[in-house]
């Protein structure tokens, strides 16, 4: 915002003016109590304190970005726990039909084992038996015969009787050996699967104790989140505070400017002049309106209710031309009296502040940033007033003053 210098009274104001002048601010009340500097000193504090909140939301959104993935990341190793669970699950029924099997398996090669040994047995005796009487059962057996052909037989069933022993014992030692590799066979497939389900429980416990620590990381944050987000419901009531400081501060200002122009007035004056700014800090406000109607201080009153004591200039000029902003600053008034018409009130720091009435229409709001020049308003007549005009005053520390010192 561009600093407003305040210039020197001019020196061809005459003494008798002046002291007019004196006597009539000595009169009026004190307003000075309440300024547009009490104005800034608010918005000061409110601006401290969003930017306070500012920055406490930038470390509260940062906080909960950080724990919303980890969120995230917790939900993800939970997927894969229930992904691995499922497999160990799966492993597990695995591993129970492969035991179930070796358990039959073992029955069967059991079983195998004692119809091998049995046969075995049978055969030891059939031999045993053969060697220790063989010679004779087996010439009686020839001898026995009815003929050639019927011994050439018995001979040959001897013989067969023997191969036969031999050819079962030997199938059921192939059985037996069959069912022990089909056993060894279960074995190795139930120590695998067994591997499997162990690696599958090892990265099950790991991804435990990571979803741990990360459930461990996101309950601190959530103690920091709540933390901030009390600093920023503090920030925001602090805010909220200045907000009603500055509204409380803003009716006192309406008030004594009510106060002081109750009855300022419209273009009473019968001796119209036109006036040359003379390149001062502040611009001329009226875009379609160059001479003044009536100027600051003693005046015989225009109309019912006007100020003969006059705070501001009136500058004659057409319903709906522009009004605009003598200098940069903040709205800190935009609304209706009953004396001042549709009227603003503008803040330019350093205590100075301008005001703009009797408008037909109010283009900004309050709190809104106007630059040097910028339409604010639309002439009117409203108020108290006798005809389109727009007055114009200046406020010091929240004394009016002549506005043509500083335009």
């Amino acid at each position: 915002m561009k600093k407003i210098q305040i210039p020197l009274m001019k020196k061809f104001k005459k003494t008798a003016l002046v002291i007019v002048c004196a006597v009539a601010l000595a009169a009026m009340p004190p307003v000075s109590r309440v300024s547009a500097t009490s104005i800034q000193d608010a918005k000061d504090s409110k601006n401290e304190a969003e930017g306070n909140k500012k920055e406490a939301q930038g470390v509260l959104d940062g906080l909960e970005e950080k724990q919303n993935k980890l969120i995230s990341d917790v939900e993800a190793l939970d997927k894969q726990v229930s992904d691995i669970q499922t497999q160990i699950t799966a492993k597990e029924e695995e591993e129970d039909k492969l035991n179930t099997e070796i358990d039959e398996t073992k029955k069967n090669l059991a079983a195998a084992q004692v119809e091998e040994d049995n046969q075995y047995a049978a055969m030891m005796k059939r031999i045993q038996y053969l060697y220790e009487n063989g010679e004779v059962e087996y010439i009686d057996t020839l001898m026995s015969s009815a003929s050639f052909t019927d011994m050439l037989n018995k001979s040959e069933y001897v013989e067969q009787i023997s191969s036969y022993d031999q050819k079962q014992l030997n199938a059921l030692i192939d059985t037996r050996q069959k069912i022990q590799e089909y056993e060894t066979t279960l074995e190795t497939d139930l120590k695998e699967v067994e591997s499997v389900k162990a690696d599958l429980e090892t990265q099950k416990s790991n991804l435990d104790v990571a979803i741990n620590e990360k459930n461990q990381k996101i309950a601190e944050y959530s103690q920091d989140i709540d933390a901030q987000k009390s600093l920023v419901e503090k920030y925001q009531k602090e805010m909220d505070a200045a907000d009603a400081q500055i509204a409380e501060i803003q009716r006192k200002l309406a008030e004594q400017q009510a106060a002081q122009q109750q009855s300022s007035g419209g273009s009473g004056s019968t001796t119209p002049q036109y006036y040359t700014p003379s390149g001062g800090s502040f611009m001329w406000p009226a875009t379609q309106g160059s001479r003044i109607s009536s100027y600051f201080g003693p005046r015989t009153s225009p109309t019912a209710g006007a100020s003969s004591n006059h705070k501001g200039i009136d500058i004659p000029c057409p319903t709906g031309s522009d009004v605009v902003a003598s200098a940069a600053g903040t709205v800190v008034i935009s609304q209706y009296s009953s004396s001042a018409g549709y009227y603003i009130m503008i803040d330019h720091g350093n205590g100075i502040s301008t005001v703009y009435m009797h408008n037909s229409q109010l283009v900004v709001g309050v709190g809104q940033t106007v630059e040097q020049g910028q339409v604010i308003a639309k002439a009117g007549s409203t108020g108290y007033s006798t005809g389109s005009h727009c007055h114009f005053g200046v406020m010091i520390n929240g004394t009016y003053v002549n506005p043509l010192d500083y335009l």
